[in-house]
């Protein structure tokens, strides 16, 4: 065989390989790369969502340790319905450091559609010096507990009231006082 055939066989078997590689081997390899490519893409995608929620997470709970005493505090202002007790106490105590006789009697639930929140209902009777009826009222108003008063009525007290046996040390210049007060209560 002449060098001319011979070169031009090598360019035939060489040309039949390139084609053959080209043609069969070369797109399943570009198949390949294009899945590994997109899954790589999606990976990457992925990571930086991850990403992003983890650091929106970390913000999320700094703002929740930054809020956490506020929020206690919050549930504190609400009364519990089952055992509104403390609150009751709360009235007591403030009536005695007022100087005020107290009468207090929790009132059946109304359902109220409109109210926001559940509320329960105490009708509140003081007895003493107006002064004192003052400080007791500015104490409740500024009380810890998310409260609303309703139907204040004050009056003096009659001869007949004074001399009753249920109060014995009110004075002629002691007042009445009869209120509603409305306390919010946990959900």
């Amino acid at each position: 065989m002449s060098p001319k055939k011979k070169i031009y066989l090598y360019l035939i078997i060489f040309g039949a390989v390139s084609l053959f590689f080209l043609f069969l081997i070369t797109p399943h390899f570009l198949e390949e790369i294009r899945e590994n490519s997109e899954s790589l893409i999606s990976f990457k995608n992925e990571l930086i969502f991850l990403q992003r929620e983890i650091k929106n997470l970390r913000e999320l709970e700094l703002i929740y340790q930054s809020y956490q005493a506020n929020l206690a505090k919050i549930d504190k202002i609400f009364v519990d319905p089952e055992v509104p007790i403390e609150f009751i106490d709360f009235l007591e105590k403030n009536a005695q450091v007022s100087q005020q006789k107290i009468e207090i009697s929790l009132i059946p639930k109304k359902e109220v559609k409109d109210e926001p929140w559940p509320s329960l209902f105490f009708q509140v009777s003081t007895f003493g010096p107006f002064p004192n009826f003052s400080k007791f009222l500015e104490k409740l108003e500024n009380s810890p507990y998310l409260i609303e008063i309703l139907n204040l009525n004050i009056k003096k007290l009659t001869g007949r009231e004074i001399q009753s046996a249920e109060f014995p040390d009110l004075s002629p210049s002691d007042v009445k006082s009869t209120f509603l007060i409305k306390v919010f209560v946990k959900k």
